[in-house]
């Protein structure tokens, strides 16, 4: 029987309704707070890229950039006082779900990227303009490789970080 691939899910309170006041306060009400799946990573993968001597702090890392907050790592999702993972050991070799928990400070001010950041359907066009394929010539002669996954450019499509479609009010 062959084994199954092990992955860390990194799961994430977004608000339910986004309200903001002229401070930029979320509503800190738990009501409003849903935990979503918001990271995945396959074991073998971080394994093989070895972005880091310790990966449960480059996930942490990863999972702050996404979320626009700084955090901790827990197994625990609903603890009043969740202990942190320990940050200085080595990957799980099973399936592990992880819960970021900000603070009601970061919660207050936190920025995520759109979680709809690769949901190609948000694009205006089917076609690539020469605009796109200049970008993507002049990325792929500066870069080589996936900034993100090391695999060849030959296996890669480029992308800004934030979509042209998404405007340039995000």
């Amino acid at each position: 029987m062959a084994e199954l691939e092990a992955f860390i899910s990194v799961h994430a309170q977004f608000p339910q309704n986004v309200v903001l006041d002229t401070k930029h306060d979320h509503n800190l009400n738990l009501a409003n707070w849903e935990w979503e799946q918001c990271l995945t990573f396959p074991v073998s993968e971080l394994n093989n890229l070895q972005f880091s001597l310790k990966p449960y702090k480059w996930i942490r890392f990863a999972t702050g950039i996404v979320m626009g907050a700084r955090g901790n790592l827990c197994t625990e999702r609903d603890l009043p006082h969740p202990v942190p993972i320990n940050y200085d050991s080595g990957l799980s070799a099973i399936s592990i779900n992880l819960y970021y928990h900000i603070s009601d400070q970061e919660k207050r001010c936190m920025f995520p990227i759109d979680p709809k950041i690769a949901d190609m359907r948000t694009a205006t066009s089917s076609w690539m303009s020469t605009c796109q394929i200049d970008f993507h010539e002049h990325v792929e002669a500066r870069d080589r490789r996936c900034v993100v996954t090391g695999i060849i450019h030959k296996y890669c499509n480029t992308a800004h970080l934030l979509p042209h479609s998404k405007g340039s009010t995000v």
